[in-house]
C-alpha cells in the first residue's frame, strides 16, 4: 500500500503509513479525539503517537480517517458501545501502568 491510498491520513500530517501500530478515537470535553499509535522507532525522532481534535463540524474527516486506518490495520470497528467503553478500560491500564512503572523508576533514581 502506498501513502496516496490514504489522502485523509496525508492531509493530517502522516507520512509512513508502515509506522502505525494503532489508533484510539476518545470522546472528550465536546470534540472527538483520534490518537494514532506508532511502532517503537529504532532511530530518528519519531513520535510515539500524534493526537487530532475533531469538531463537531469536522466528523466526516474523523470518519474517512478511522475508515483509511480500518483498511490499513486490517481491524474492524467496535460493534457495539459496551465493546469500545471495554477497549477503553483496557486502554487506560496500560496508560495507567505506563505512567506507574515511570513515577517508580524516577523515585528510585533519587
Amino acid at each position: 500500500m502506498s501513502m496516496s491510498e490514504f489522502p485523509t491520513l496525508t492531509a493530517m500530517g502522516i507520512t509512513d503509513i508502515d509506522d502505525i501500530a494503532r489508533f484510539t478515537v476518545r470522546h472528550a470535553a465536546g470534540e472527538d479525539e483520534l490518537k494514532v499509535y506508532f511502532h517503537p522507532a529504532k532511530e530518528g525522532i519519531q513520535p510515539a503517537s500524534l493526537k487530532f481534535g475533531f469538531a463537531a463540524d469536522d466528523q466526516a474527516v474523523l470518519g474517512q480517517a478511522q475508515s483509511e486506518l480500518n483498511r490499513l490495520l486490517g481491524e474492524t470497528p467496535p460493534a457495539d458501545a459496551k465493546t469500545e467503553i471495554v477497549e477503553n478500560l483496557a486502554h487506560l491500564e496500560q496508560v495507567m501502568h505506563a505512567k506507574m512503572e515511570e513515577i517508580r523508576r524516577r523515585l528510585a533514581a533519587l
